[in-house]
């Protein structure tokens, strides 16, 4: 789901709030914004132009236009569109201008004119060709406007009239808020995070006397199917009115690509508002009854509207051509329908494809969505002035009525969240989300809003106390069984875990002293840990205070080992590091030095390495069920001798220091006769903290996976993991990616590169993925590559 700044515009006010605090507001609300766009940043000089003369060039392809920029200006253009007409207005970019595409313009002399300028369509201007029919793809984009004198508007910024110059946030929804695919939605929640009011449109229906009828018949293939059948005729005028262009870049912003038929881009609108789809049709091509029923085509059983043998509408698709509404249509018949979400979803997967339409009829939806659907409809016909009248909605069928009022205690509440909380701030929370509550005593009522179908009891009704409330601000603390007289200990248990899988992965577990030396401790201190406990009397100056990290005594016990004749080694150890004020922090540090992997029986034998060290890391990250998404490494040049100046990382989650990864400087390990030594140290009790506590089942894929290999070349000091997310970015079917070896030979030794093989694992959950498929997402990935300047051997 794709919203837009100014969109929200229309509905808040948004002066006092930045983009970037919207987005912290809708992730915290639970709706993951995965994308941000900022157009107003793409181009510069981006302005309309009037063509006002068109002379075709004799022998070449190409036009030379005079175009008006501005009052008495004009600039000379050559174009080779093959859509160049006088009278129109266009996106015109002037000399200096820089493109989306890259573009940067200057004057160009061909064929001894100079031009001034170009012609844009909007892929040059940062829309993708996926937003864009066939023509907009290599055609000039003309303007039409219905809300702005397009003469005064010519040498304007196409902001002025376009609203281009958009910001557009798309939001991941959870099956359980598939309700705010209505976009309204989402302006509910905005609104009651910042406290702001909601501009609800003046304008009201009013509705004829039915003078039109209609029968619609629900064949007894989909009667178990069908929830609701609702309908209503709307008469037309003005209907030659063209497509404002500020609402076909609004479609576009959104993820939709238009049609010629600006009917169902209006209906496109209407739903991405309300949603509710909709199905418009000529009412005179009807003769007064239609069908909903199941056929089959192409093999494939589908849902569709009949008007006698012939198709009107195959459900999730727009009306078919002989009953579309169009500028001669003087009725529309307007139908609404919502049926069972698995019968939908099988629709869509027949039809393979995914469109707004599919999209919310294949979504758990509030199945009485037709009177607020019809309210966006007519709001937007009305700005083009076309509606003569509208009759009211009829509703044939109307087969589900949620329950939607539910009691709670306060005490309830509390006992469920461990908060404390008062019924006036519970209350308070729920502002402008269409959710009424009513108290007597100390039991609330919620009567929840229609649109909310995920709201059920008291359960849930907690979880969206919490919601709003702001997960982050609830502490968390260990549930209580007084029966037993114990809390469910879930650190340990994901320690022995860790343990046994280091264990299996051949570490061997080590003890070693919680005392060092004052000054070891200083120049260790890698998470900063301050007012050391310092021993009053010590036993020597080597075990005078507590230590603040393990690190220093893995490398110590490295050493020794080295010193006694076994120099390939893989330790871990899991130990509490002090301080004073009460600090106490419970830390896992492993490390391999010499070979990490040795079989003599098989001939195998790999060093040890960053690529190990850090698939390891990857290992128990997984295995405490963090989103690795979140984790990234950032290369600290700052450290301190004994560390690889280049080779090294400060391990973060969303800017919360995780712990250290890194290699031993070389100069140390030759001084202390040790082979390459790769060492990690990470704070366990934040590993706990930011746990995904909740275990989610994933859905297996029933298809065959399939695999690639790919080996590439970096240079030493650049780690696998920095470049790992801009490698992979814009991949549509990738699950796993593992590093599977890393080689460097004499040569390779000399430029301070190596090279990484990683397994690639592709496969999909709804279909078996063609060989076509699988290549572009791996021409995909060595495109990335390209431009990181990754050379792939």
């Amino acid at each position: 789901m794709i919203i837009t700044r100014k969109w929200l515009e229309k509905y808040l006010d948004l002066s006092n709030i930045t983009n970037e605090q919207i987005s912290v507001c809708l992730n915290s609300l639970g709706f993951e914004v995965e994308q941000e766009i900022d157009y107003a940043k793409l181009n510069t000089k981006l302005v309309i132009g009037h063509i006002e003369e068109v002379d075709p060039i004799e022998g070449t392809k190409l036009n030379k236009t005079k175009t008006r920029i501005g009052e008495n200006k004009y600039v000379t253009i050559l174009s080779t569109s093959r859509n160049i007409e006088e009278d129109k207005f266009a996106i015109v970019a002037l000399p200096g201008a820089k493109l989306a595409n890259g573009l940067e313009l200057e004057n160009r002399e061909i064929l001894g004119i100079t031009s001034e300028g170009m012609f844009c369509g909007f892929n040059e201007i940062g829309l993708p060709n996926s937003v864009l029919t066939e023509a907009e793809q290599v055609e000039v984009y003309y303007i039409d406007s219905i809300f702005k004198n397009m003469d005064e508007m010519v040498g304007k910024e196409i902001s002025e009239v376009l609203n281009y110059d958009d910001y557009t946030f798309e939001v991941d929804l959870t099956l359980n808020r598939s309700d705010a695919l209505a976009a309204k939605q989402l302006v509910k929640e905005i609104a009651n995070y910042f406290d702001l009011q909601i501009n609800h449109s003046e304008h009201k229906i009013k509705y004829e006397k039915s003078s039109e009828s209609i029968n619609i018949e629900v064949n007894k293939k989909v009667e178990e199917a069908v929830n609701t059948v609702s309908h209503t005729f709307i008469g037309l005028k003005n209907t030659n009115t063209p497509f404002d262009s500020s609402h076909d870049v609004w479609l576009k912003h959104s993820n939709v690509k238009s049609t010629e038929n600006k009917f169902e881009n209006i209906a496109n609108m209407a739903t991405l508002i309300s949603g509710q789809p909709f199905i418009l049709i000529d009412a005179e091509k009807v003769n007064g009854e239609l069908t909903l029923t199941k056929q089959i085509i192409d093999e494939k059983e589908l849902v569709v509207l009949k008007s006698n043998k012939d198709i009107v509408n195959i459900l999730g698709l727009k009306t078919e051509e002989k009953f579309k509404v169009t500028e001669s249509t003087n009725t529309m018949l307007v139908v609404m329908l919502n049926l069972d979400q698995i019968t939908m979803r099988k629709q869509q997967k027949n039809l393979n494809i995914s469109n707004v339409d599919t999209q919310r009829y294949a979504k758990p939806l509030n199945p009485n969505l037709y009177d607020q659907g019809i309210e966006e409809l007519v709001t937007i016909l009305n700005e083009y002035k076309m509606i003569e009248d509208v009759q009211k909605v009829v509703t044939t069928i109307q087969k589900q009525n949620y329950d939607n009022v539910y009691s709670i205690t306060l005490e309830k509440v509390k006992d469920i969240l461990g908060i404390e909380i008062t019924i006036d701030e519970i209350i308070s929370l729920f502002r402008t989300l269409d959710i009424d509550i009513s108290v007597k005593k100390s039991e609330l009522t919620f009567t929840i809003d229609k649109n909310r179908t995920d709201i059920y009891g008291k359960n849930d009704l907690c979880e969206e106390i919490a919601r709003l409330y702001g997960y982050d601000n609830i502490i968390e603390q260990p549930l209580e069984y007084v029966s037993f007289k114990k809390t469910k200990n879930l650190d340990k248990k994901l320690k022995d875990k860790l343990s046994d899988y280091l264990v299996g992965a051949g570490f061997n577990n080590i003890k070693t002293y919680s005392l060092t030396d004052i000054e070891s401790n200083k120049t260790w201190n890698l998470f900063k840990v301050k007012d050391p406990v310092v021993l009053m009397s010590p036993l020597s100056s080597q075990r005078e205070t507590f230590r603040n990290n393990l690190s220093k005594s893995m490398i110590e016990t490295i050493i020794f080992n080295a010193n006694n004749g076994n120099k390939s080694v893989k330790f871990f150890e899991m130990a509490d590091i002090f301080a004073l004020n009460g600090f106490r922090q419970s830390n896992l540090c492993f490390g391999v030095s010499g070979e990490a992997i040795s079989d003599s029986l098989n001939q195998v034998h790999i060093k040890s390495n960053y690529a190990y060290i850090s698939s390891v890391l990857m290992s128990i990250l997984d295995l405490y069920r963090i989103n690795t998404s979140n984790i990234t490494f950032e290369v600290n040049e700052k450290v301190i001798d004994e560390i690889h100046p280049y080779i090294n990382a400060v391990i973060k989650h969303k800017n919360k220091k995780v712990g250290f990864i890194y290699k031993l400087n070389p100069a140390f390990e030759s001084a202390n006769k040790i082979h390459p030594t790769f060492i990690c140290e990470v704070n366990l009790n934040l590993l706990l903290e930011i746990a995904d506590k909740v275990h989610v089942t994933n859905e297996v894929s029933k298809f065959q996976q399939s695999t690639r290999d790919i080996s590439f070349e970096l240079k030493n000091e650049v780690s696998f993991d920095s470049i790992v997310k801009a490698m992979l970015k814009d991949l549509n079917y990738l699950t796993n990616y593992k590093v599977i070896d890393k080689y460097s030979d004499d040569e390779m030794n000399k430029q301070n590169i190596s090279s990484l093989t990683v397994k690639l694992t592709f496969n999909s959950l709804d279909h078996q993925l063609t060989e076509k498929e699988i290549n572009d997402d791996f021409e995909r990935i060595l495109s990335n590559l390209k431009k990181l300047n990754v050379k792939v051997r």
